[in-house]
């Protein structure tokens, strides 16, 4: 990056990309215009990894019209790759082509660093409009100065820049999320959306972090934190906290004195166990129209083989679609599988429950595609059956 800059390129830096502004280029009508060059700049532990490195390649993005040669014809090297629409490389920045060229002499190895990469590729299309204008040179000594892009993570998720999902990971950069409950599933629902681009994650739940929750919750706890006796909220605000801000404990539960806390969310998980917590905090969001997944599993022992049989229920809740709520969550307060609520180790079932909650929700807002736009799903271990239902206002499938 220095010796693009020391050379004179309008260069930066943003989301884990690099970009080179003002590169000239000759389009069909044989004028001169600029394009800008991007391509990946993947970051690990504080390096720099070199296009040579697992995710990354020789290929660039290209913000511009096809490059021509002097004549107006097409610049054949570039080795385009063609798509019905615009390549979304992250968010803000749109590209209309994507190419791949390699020079002989590193058609083996690939380009050492990212700036043999970007000075072939700008060679390669600088040199037909210097054919047409001898002055046309993306060495313009314009200076861009840093963005201070706000993140929520303390390290930049390279997971998605090498995936190249960066601009649909930003739809989940909701501003307000809570997760009402850190059991078993309240857990590993917060794993998963502790590492989307959400702006705030507030935690709610009372209960101390006791050495049976261990076998049941993500990452593993030592007997050390064990015996700091922490609230839950407050363990998993020190256990997520090395990657991510934005955390907000509350470290009691959620009542009729309170539920109005979570006025103003974009969108609430309720993973509790209790039937009357649920309808309290269910029927608050609902009347606010306020959008939710409401997780619920049931445990039971076959008394003869000792084998237990459950299910993992997912029901989403949305303004649009909420008819189904009284039939599909259960609110009775005394609702609730005894077995489950002795603290039976089912962290398989937990992560499952709360992996199908993520999932929805990554769906309800544009990350995952959804045909079926179900708003009811259940898992049955026996069958290992997966089913749907509950479509709201369009009945059930």
């Amino acid at each position: 990056m220095q010796r693009l800059l020391n050379d004179g390129f309008e260069a930066e830096v943003r989301q884990q990309h690099l970009l080179v502004h003002s590169v000239p280029y000759v389009n069909a009508k044989r004028e001169v215009h600029l394009g800008m060059l991007v391509c990946k700049y993947v970051e690990d532990a504080g390096a720099i990894l070199p296009p040579t490195a697992p995710g990354d390649d020789h290929q660039v993005w290209w913000v511009g019209g096809f490059p021509c040669r002097s004549d107006g014809t097409p610049l054949t090297e570039l080795v385009a790759e063609t798509r019905p629409q615009e390549f979304h490389v992250f968010e803000g920045c749109v590209a209309q082509h994507r190419f791949s060229n390699k020079p002989e002499e590193f058609s083996s190895s690939g380009f050492p660093n990212h700036y043999e990469k970007i000075t072939h590729y700008v060679t390669l299309i600088e040199s037909q409009a210097r054919a047409l204008d001898g002055d046309a040179d993306a060495r313009t000594r314009r200076i861009i100065e840093p963005r201070e892009e706000e993140s929520v993570f303390r390290y930049a998720d390279t997971s998605s820049v090498r995936a190249e999902i960066v601009a649909t990971s930003a739809r989940l950069k909701l501003r307000k999320v809570a997760i009402v409950g850190l059991g078993g599933t309240g857990g590993y629902v917060l794993d998963q959306v502790a590492k989307t681009p959400v702006w705030q994650i507030d935690l709610f739940d009372g209960d101390v972090f006791k050495q049976h929750n261990a076998f049941r919750a993500p990452a593993a706890a030592t007997k050390e934190v064990l015996r700091e006796r922490l609230k839950k909220v407050d363990y998993y605000v020190r256990l997520y906290d090395p990657m991510r801000r934005g955390l907000v404990p509350h470290p009691y539960c959620l009542d009729d004195d309170n539920v109005a806390e979570l006025a103003g969310f974009d969108f609430v998980f309720v993973c509790v166990d209790r039937g009357d917590a649920r309808k309290t905090v269910c029927e608050y969001l609902a009347g606010q129209g306020i959008p939710f997944i409401d997780v619920g599993m049931d445990v039971v022992m076959d008394p003869r083989t000792l084998e237990l049989d459950g299910t993992c229920r997912v029901t989403t809740i949305t303004p649009d679609a909420n008819e189904h709520l009284a039939r599909s969550i259960p609110m009775d307060p005394d609702n609730g599988d005894a077995l489950y609520r002795q603290n039976i180790q089912v962290a398989d079932l937990n992560a499952l429950n709360a992996q199908l909650a993520v999932i929805k929700w990554k769906q309800l807002f544009g990350f995952y595609e959804d045909v079926a736009r179900s708003c009811h799903t259940a898992y049955t271990v026996a069958t290992q059956s997966l089913t749907r239902g509950e479509t709201g206002k369009e009945g059930s499938q």
